[in-house]
């Protein structure tokens, strides 16, 4: 998502998450988050601001890069957690007032990515909230323009192919292996809302497309029993609607 040789992009989306943290907060009525895990921290990216603003807050660092993780506790006063491929597979029973994960779905298979879902809803307190980015229209319209600074080393016509018919698509990069099976995936808004329906305990405050870099932005919040099961599973067919009948355009403006 930043190219190596521009450090400046790198310190503008640390900011930037910041700000949408920040915007979160309002959201959700959140002036103080006292519990923060940072997921997918890298050498601190995120973190380092989220440090510096919540200077009172308990910062977990999480990657599956233990030297970023190492970094973050050394820099930043950070607590460790050494991540796993699966995060639902992952022993880990914290609980936060604030998940931040930047570029960690981004990158999963469809399995993992709906494990990394359901974690981050377990490790989150009630009227928690869960802050984390996505790759939708923006990408999928820049490969499908040809742009070659997204990525060349996937399969750009399956890739496409996928996310026109599913909503949802994953390839994984040439260069790695089967093993660690990590590579670019898209997920459209549509697709992204049908799976939050598994979750009645989750309210979906604001869905951002492209503010941070290229990607969308997802804030949730959670509040148990807050919904009933009135939908059902995420592709789930329901019965055709009834036919309406034409009420005028101040009819339909003011629901007469």
């Amino acid at each position: 998502m930043v190219a190596r040789d521009n450090p400046e992009e790198y310190f503008d989306l640390g900011r930037r998450a910041l700000e949408l943290i920040h915007f979160s907060s309002e959201l959700c009525d959140k002036p103080h988050y006292p519990d923060i895990l940072d997921l997918a921290c890298g050498h601190g990216r995120v973190l380092r601001w989220l440090r510096a603003h919540y200077g009172y807050a308990r910062i977990t660092a999480c990657d599956l890069d233990r030297d970023g993780v190492d970094f973050c506790v050394q820099r930043f006063g950070a607590t460790p957690a050494y991540s796993q491929a699966d995060l639902g597979q992952m022993p880990f029973n914290a609980q936060f007032d604030l998940i931040w994960a930047g570029s960690l779905v981004t990158h999963l298979r469809p399995d993992r990515w709906l494990a990394a879902l359901d974690a981050m809803i377990r490790w989150t307190r009630e009227c928690g909230v869960i802050v984390f980015t996505t790759q939708g229209r923006t990408v999928a319209s820049l490969l499908a323009a040809g742009r070659k600074d997204v990525a060349e080393n996937i399969d750009k016509a399956a890739l496409l192919a996928d996310f026109a018919r599913d909503g949802f698509a994953y390839q994984r990069y040439f260069e790695a292996s089967a093993e660690n099976d990590y590579g670019l995936t898209l997920t459209s808004p549509a697709w992204l809302t049908g799976e939050l329906q598994r979750h009645p305990d989750i309210i979906l405050r604001a869905y951002l497309e492209e503010v941070w870099g290229l990607q969308d932005v997802v804030i949730l919040y959670k509040k148990a029993g807050h919904y009933l099961p009135v939908l059902g599973p995420a592709g789930a067919e329901g019965p055709a609607p009834a036919p309406v009948k034409s009420r005028g355009f101040l009819g339909r403006l003011f629901g007469r």
